[in-house]
Order: C-alpha cells, then structure tokens, then sequence
C-alpha cells in the first residue's frame, strides 16, 4: 500500500478486488472474463479491497468501528470511520488506519490484537479487539 517495501525473497500470496465501472474497462481479446483497465490507476477513486487467495480479508481502504455497548458510552469519539493510511505499516505488515476527522488510529498491536489509540503502535490503547493476529479487524 504506497510502495512499502519488502524483501525479494518475501512473497505476498494476495490479489487486489477493485470495483471499476463499466465504461472505465474493455473485454480482453481472448474473449475470457478478463477486464482490462488502460491508463493510471488510483486506487483511493474506487472501492477496492486486498485478499489472500483463500480469500480472507487482508486490506480495504475503509474500516467501521462501532460498538453497541460500553465502548460507544466511554469512547464515542473514538467509534466511526478509519481510512487507511498510506504512509504507516506496522511491526507484522499490516496496515494502519487513521480515524476520519480525528486523531486516533486503529493498528495491530505486538501481541496480534485490533486496537484504537492516539498512536499507532502505541502499548496503551482505548479500545481492543482480540483476533489472534487476524490481517484485519
């Protein structure tokens, strides 16, 4: 996500989903269902998402936080829309979020939980997510 960089011998097993229009692509020659896309493309103008070949969720450009509970009571500022940031990675590749119009990011922490706090990495957060190392929230 924004030229992070990456050893050669470290392969990432993914592909990218990207919801284009219609009339932003043509039908490969081959006549397959392969769309093609010419010219630049930036992903931050579509819907898009990043999976593993088994599927399983590992990027999107946006992330929900919300909570029906005590964590909307204590920490409502806290609960809304993350987008992802493109300058920040953290210790395990994954990606971190920065809440719109505030100052909080959500991250994985060292120990493989979600977490939301007012520095991405940081030990001591707001809200947590037990996942077991989960590549998203």
């Amino acid at each position: 996500w924004d030229g992070v960089a990456r050893r050669q011998d470290e392969k990432m097993e993914a592909y990218f989903e990207i919801l284009l229009p219609s009339n932003k692509v043509k039908r490969a020659k081959e006549m397959r269902d392969i769309q093609v896309h010419t010219g630049e493309l930036v992903l931050a103008s579509y819907k898009w998402s990043l999976r593993a070949w088994d599927g399983d969720l590992l990027a999107t450009q946006h992330f929900m936080v919300s909570s029906d509970g005590e964590a909307a009571k204590i920490h409502g500022d806290r609960m809304g829309r993350y987008t992802l940031c493109s300058n920040i990675v953290m210790h395990d590749n994954h990606p971190v979020y920065k809440k719109v119009g505030g100052d909080y990011y959500l991250y994985t922490h060292m120990s493989g939980q979600w977490c939301v706090s007012d520095v991405a990495g940081y030990d001591t957060a707001y809200l947590q997510q037990h996942s077991n190392k989960s590549p998203s929230p």
